[in-house]
Formats: structure tokens, sequence, C-alpha cells
């Protein structure tokens, strides 16, 4: 939830200074990927060094801790990836461009579904590669088009 905060105050302030006639996008985008990744890298290390105990205050079984503590080491990368592209979605919600956010998010649920589906033989640490790809292709999708919106705008990126 921390991200979509981040998300939240990144549309709100991109909103507010393209409403006074300031296009800031670049440094917002920025400042939201900077504080959403820290967040997001906090999170992967949190979740990595207290796994087991997570597992434990939510009363899980055995075999059930066990792919619980395996997914949640598993889940840095996706989170790290996830944390960017959360903050940077608001950047383009403020703008306008919630319609090309929603597009790249069902290119990543196309690309997570069959690989996941293709990696499950691997079980969860099959799974899990399936999540980080697919994040890892939204955040190309959305560092892209935020490229190419900030050139096209003569905004300095």
């Amino acid at each position: 939830m921390a991200f979509y905060a981040v998300r939240q105050a990144a549309a709100i302030h991109t909103a507010h200074t393209r409403g006074a006639g300031t296009d800031a996008r670049g440094g917002i985008g920025r400042q939201a990927v900077l504080l959403s990744g820290a967040l997001g890298l906090a999170a992967a290390v949190l979740f990595a060094g207290t796994a087991p105990l997570v597992m434990a205050a939510f009363g899980a079984g055995p075999a059930v801790a066990h792919q619980g503590v395996l997914f949640l080491r598993c889940v840095g990368p996706c989170l790290l990836l996830m944390a960017g592209f959360i903050a940077l979605g608001g950047v383009f919600e403020g703008s306008g461009g919630a319609p090309a956010l929603l597009r790249i998010t069902l290119l990543g649920t196309a690309v997570r579904l069959p690989l996941a589906a293709a990696l499950s033989g691997l079980r969860l640490p099959g799974v899990a590669p399936a999540l980080a790809v697919s994040m890892a292709v939204q955040c190309a999708a959305v560092a892209t088009l935020s490229r190419r919106a900030l050139s096209t705008a003569g905004v300095p990126a």
C-alpha cells in the first residue's frame, strides 16, 4: 500500500503542477520512483529476513509455512519493479495518461499468465520469476512511454 500512497501523491502533484502551467513530470516521476523503489527494497529485505516469523504469526501449518516462506523470499525482485511501476503510474494518472497505463498493465498480465503456467512445473520457484519478468516488461514499457511523452512535450527526462 505504500507504493499506492506514493502513486497518489505523484498523481496529485503532477495534476497540480500541470494545472499551474508547469510540466514537471520528469522530476516528479524520478522522485516517485526513487521513493517507492526504496520502500520496495525495504519490503523485499524485510520479507526475506522475517519470512518464517510472518508465516508463524498467521498460524500456517508446516507445509503452508514452507511455501509461504519460499514465496516471501522469492517475491523481492517483483516488489522492487512493482514499486517503480506503481509510483510512475501516478504521473501518468495525473497527466491524463491512465488509458496507456491500463494497456501496459494488460500487457503485463498477458506475459505473466502464460509464463507462470509454463514455469509452474517448477512449482513456486517457477511462478515467482514469471511475476518479476512480467513486471520488468511493464516497467520497460512504461519507461519507454514516459521518455517518449516527455520528449514530445519538450520536458527534460
